[in-house]
């Protein structure tokens, strides 16, 4: 269940956090068949920095189903489902989720990232006040900043239902259409997403808020503890980060949709 603090954090920020949503010794068993899967495909092994190559592994969907990860939809993380879709209003996912793994890039300078802002949903998967979906980001070890956690535009979701009511149109239109004039409806926006864009990017989107049609918005990065859980908004403005830090980005990710 949310209580009013975290429902307001939802409908004002576009995400919020559910700490602890799965116990310690669930999210230690998680972190360890992770690195039994990563040993096994690419021969990456947990205490030896020199066999971490490359920056995300890949080709690991046939592991999300394995029953280790399902502690993930535990009571918490299910009652705030309910919550925001109505319980029995979705379908029970068949998997885990995606799994959000990226290796430390050493030397790599962390910046603001300028492509591709996204959201998962597309633009007609909310009517009014009805959600048609969520957004699950669970940690199964600690992602500090910098540490490859995703970045996400704070308030973002109000932009784009805003846009989407001032132009109705852009719902007929192919996802990467609507979204590429969303981010060119306003400078900032504009200029988040601009690869050409100099300058201090942190203190620009990140240090300093910026209001657009009297929505505050910034940019923020999804860090937590393990056993953490995110429920965000279906219309979350999000891209992905490199791993600036020294440990894997462990997490998962998942798409919850209405009936």
């Amino acid at each position: 269940m949310l209580d009013t603090g975290q429902r307001r954090a939802f409908d004002e920020q576009g995400f919020v956090r559910i700490p602890k949503a799965f116990a310690g010794p669930e999210a230690a068993a998680m972190e360890d068949r992770v690195w039994e899967i990563l040993e096994e495909r690419s021969g990456a092994r947990r205490h030896d920095p020199s066999t971490w190559r490359g920056d995300r592994p890949s080709h690991l969907q046939s592991f999300r189903t394995n029953a280790v990860f399902r502690a993930i939809y535990g009571e918490a993380t299910l009652g705030a489902i309910d919550d925001l879709l109505g319980a029995g209003a979705w379908p029970q996912p068949k998997h885990s989720g995606q799994f959000l793994i990226s290796f430390p890039q050493p030397g790599r300078e962390w910046t603001v990232p300028s492509s591709p802002w996204h959201t998962d949903f597309s633009f007609a998967e909310v009517q009014g006040d009805r959600l048609g979906g969520l957004l699950i980001f669970a940690f199964i070890a600690d992602v500090p900043a910098r540490g490859g956690g995703t970045p996400v535009v704070v308030g973002g979701h109000r932009l784009v239902r805003a846009f989407v009511e001032s132009r109705p149109e852009q719902v007929k239109l192919e996802m990467k259409v609507s979204r590429r004039n969303f981010l060119d409806s306003d400078p900032w926006l504009r200029a988040l997403a601009a690869r050409t864009d100099t300058g201090n990017r942190i203190e620009r989107f990140m240090e300093r808020e910026h209001e657009i049609d009297g929505v505050p918005v910034r940019v923020a990065e999804l860090t937590g503890e393990a056993g953490d859980v995110i429920v965000a908004h279906p219309w979350l403005l999000h891209v992905l980060a490199p791993n600036c830090g020294d440990r894997l980005r462990m997490g998962m990710a998942q798409r919850i949709r209405g009936r």
